[in-house]
Parts: C-alpha cells; sequence; structure tokens
C-alpha cells in the first residue's frame, strides 16, 4: 500500500474511532493499528473450487459420509441454496435445496454448522435456522422462528447423549436501517438454545433458553456474526465487526462477558470466521479471519492459544481472499492426514488448505 494512502487511511480510522466511541459512550481504549507492517508467511491453497461471485458464497462446513465420501458444504446468500464440493479435489457435486420459506427452502442462508449427522443454517430472511438429516438430506426441524430477526452465525456442542446446545448470532439493526440499533437494544445480540432429535422416530424439539449481550462496556456486541462455542473452558469467541471495535469478545456459556478481547493489536480489516484446532484437554489453537474486501492480497488468519488466548502467529492465503467463514475439519481422508482448513474465497467459491501443510509451517502442535 502506498505510504502516503496508508497515513490518510490510518488519520480516518484514528478519528472515525474516537468520535464513534464519543457517540456509544464506549470505555474500550482506541488502538493504532500497525499490522501492515508486519510481514507473515504466505501459503497456498491445494485447490479451489468453481468460483463465481454472483454466488455469493458466505459460509463452509464440511461432512465425512459413512460411505467415506468426503464433502463441503457451504451456503449461498444469493441463490438461496447450498453447494455440496467434493472435499478431495474441490469439485461442484450438487446444489441442495430452493429460495422460499418451506421445508429445504432457504432465504439467504448465512452462517452453517455440522454435528455428527445434523446440518444447521441460518437463514438471515427467513429469520430462522432449519436442521437437516445429512444421511439422506432430509428436512428435520427449524430453530428460533418465534424469536430471531437476522440470524448470522452458528455454533453447537452436544452435551449429554441426547441434548445439544446451540448458540447463533441474532445481527438486528436499528431504526431506519442503521448498522446497529441503540445501545439499550444490544442485549438480544446472542440466543441461546437447546434442542433433541430422536432420529429412530424423526422427534425433534427445540426451546430457547436466554437472549444475552452487554448495554455497556466494551463487551458490547455492535456488529455480529461468527462465533464459537469452547465447553472445555467455558468460553464463546464472539467476532466483533465493528470497524470501532474489531476484535473477538470472550463471554462465557451463561452469556456473561468475561472482559478479554482479543485480536485489538491484530486486526486490520473485518473480524470475521472463526475455527478451532482441538488438542485435547481445553488446549488447541484458534483460527481467526482478518477479512480485507479491498486488497484480496491482505487476507489474513490470526492464531491464537486456546487456552490462554495469546496471540501466536498469523498466515496470508496465496489465492483465497475476501474470506467470510471458515472450517476446520480435522478428520483425515486422502492425502490429508491431518485434515483440511477451508476458508470462503471472494464470494464465489472456496479454498482447500492441507492443514498439515498450515501447522508445520507455523510450528504448531499439540503438547
Amino acid at each position: 500500500m502506498n505510504i502516503f494512502v496508508k497515513y490518510v487511511l490510518l488519520l480516518t480510522l484514528a478519528f472515525s474511532i474516537i468520535i464513534s466511541c464519543k457517540e456509544k459512550e464506549e470505555v474500550k481504549e482506541v488502538i493504532e493499528i500497525e499490522q501492515s507492517n508486519k510481514e507473515f508467511p504466505v501459503i497456498s491453497e491445494e485447490f479451489l473450487s468453481p468460483w463465481n461471485d454472483d454466488d455469493n458464497i458466505d459460509s463452509p462446513t464440511f461432512y465425512q459420509t459413512a460411505d467415506g465420501r468426503n464433502l463441503i458444504i457451504a451456503t449461498s446468500k444469493a441463490k438461496h441454496n447450498l453447494f455440496i464440493y467434493n472435499a478431495e479435489n474441490g469439485e461442484l457435486v450438487k446444489t441442495i435445496g430452493k429460495e422460499g420459506n418451506g421445508q429445504m427452502e432457504f432465504a439467504r442462508p448465512n452462517g452453517i454448522w455440522v454435528i455428527e449427522n445434523l446440518l444447521l443454517v441460518c437463514e438471515r430472511d427467513n429469520h430462522r435456522i432449519q436442521v437437516i438429516n445429512l444421511k439422506d438430506f432430509s428436512h428435520v426441524g427449524f430453530i428460533g422462528e418465534e424469536y430471531l430477526k437476522y440470524p448470522y452465525g452458528i455454533t453447537v456442542y452436544k452435551n449429554s447423549d441426547d441434548e445439544f446446545t446451540l448458540f447463533v448470532t441474532d445481527n438486528y439493526e436499528g431504526e431506519n436501517d442503521e448498522a446497529y440499533p441503540h445501545y439499550y437494544k444490544l442485549n438480544e445480540r446472542v440466543h441461546k438454545y437447546s434442542f433433541k432429535y430422536d432420529e429412530s422416530n424423526r422427534n425433534f424439539e427445540s426451546k430457547l433458553i436466554k437472549k444475552f449481550g452487554d448495554t455497556s462496556g466494551p463487551g458490547m456486541l455492535w456488529v455480529v456474526e461468527s462465533i464459537y462455542a469452547d465447553p472445555d473452558n467455558n468460553r464463546l469467541l464472539i467476532a466483533e465487526e465493528d470497524k470501532n471495535n474489531l476484535g473477538i469478545k470472550i463471554y462465557d456459556l451463561e452469556g456473561n462477558f468475561t472482559g478479554i478481547i482479543i485480536g485489538d493489536d491484530e486486526f486490520e480489516y473485518q473480524a470475521e470466521g472463526i475455527a478451532l484446532y482441538d488438542c485435547g484437554n481445553g488446549e488447541g489453537y484458534w483460527f481467526c479471519t482478518d477479512q480485507d474486501y479491498y486488497n484480496l492480497g491482505n487476507n489474513t488468519f490470526h492464531i491464537y492459544d486456546r487456552k490462554s488466548m495469546k496471540y501466536l502467529s498469523s498466515f496470508i492465503s496465496k489465492t483465497s481472499g475476501n474470506t467470510d467463514g471458515i472450517w476446520l475439519s480435522q478428520l483425515p481422508f486422502g492425502k490429508f492426514n491431518k485434515g483440511i482448513f477451508i476458508a470462503v474465497h471472494n464470494d464465489g467459491g472456496v479454498g482447500i488448505f492441507d492443514l498439515n501443510n498450515i501447522l508445520n509451517t507455523l510450528n504448531l502442535k499439540c503438547k
């Protein structure tokens, strides 16, 4: 970036941060960002899927079928359906669903999650989460239709033999289509649900546990999308996309802000996707996307220690840019003996990385 242009942008950013903080009565300090001066390793994708920016691909996930097929499933906001890619070569296998508000129909699907044989899809414009059985791609049920306004990011974990816990961000706007509502209306930025599914009789039930979000102080959630629950450490990572409050804010699983914000010194563009490399026993590494939608060459992924939340390193993707959602799978298949890392590429497809290559390049090891 031209030094003069960068200097002007930094001055503009600093000025906008100061003004915005005064308007919001924010207590968080203004951080001057200097990341552009740092050099990070560039890591190449193994391959990319077919690309078409008309598809407006948002978030990916991964599913390994009982017969050994390895699939990447991604949401298409523009086509209102799901794209299924072959994870072994990136080829498009098929699409699932169509625009509508019925079963197996979607309206601007965003966040997506796979757990066991269930696929959960956030639908922003249908104001719900749709649950799908991946064994036969059949409809299971809906979650949150009565409460959700603009659901975006989703995270799910299993807390008993038959019960799951789900968190979803709700990025509802303010009056007159403002980016966010007044601070006192930010108390429902995250919804917590529980659900059960009995596959033998196709019985599905869900219930709202609570809605939460701070309405004052540094834990306020202004613009939210990606979210990731870590039950082993009682943490809930929430990506704050507001340009004046960039970073990952850490809540606990009961909806209380912990006071921890990571990424103040690392994020320069926009905090987007979150993924976990799990080493077991609550150890591992967080992968967090710093999305530059103006310059694809600045698409950066920051790595943090799962326990201490300390910043460790970063890398830049060689081709994939303007990345929204990411997914990390540690299931081995084919030549990927440690699994794969998936990143959305510029709204039109996905890039697939060899996870082992990333771990070796950044010297990330399980203890």
